[in-house]
């Protein structure tokens, strides 16, 4: 998860240096698209990352012979990784509000 939060985060950095570099709206739509595009492909990484890593937390936490203190420390942990990514997904939807399709008659 923290490694596609990293990316997550590196996309916008990319996508911000494009869409300065880009006064074209088509092509900065284009590159908004693409980023999008991996962002969400990121983000769906890091769910079934998530789920695996909380299946497996659970599981040791279910096991006789597991240590309740290393159980909670691994869920902090993820509950922490989460939040970065919940944050940086937020702030990657927050990054370019104006941005709509233009809008072509025909």
């Amino acid at each position: 998860m923290d490694r596609a939060t990293r990316r997550i985060e590196e996309l916008g950095t990319i996508l911000d240096a494009q869409m300065s570099a880009e006064q074209r709206p088509e092509e900065q739509l284009r590159h908004l698209r693409q980023a999008t595009g991996q962002i969400t492909r990121n983000a769906n990484d890091a769910i079934q990352a998530y789920r695996r890593v909380s299946q497996a937390i659970r599981d040791e936490g279910e096991r006789k012979d597991s240590d309740p203190e290393e159980v909670a420390l691994a869920s902090r942990a993820l509950a922490k990784a989460r939040a970065k990514m919940l944050a940086a997904l937020e702030l990657a939807g927050r990054r370019y509000p104006w941005s709509t399709p233009p809008i072509t008659t025909d």
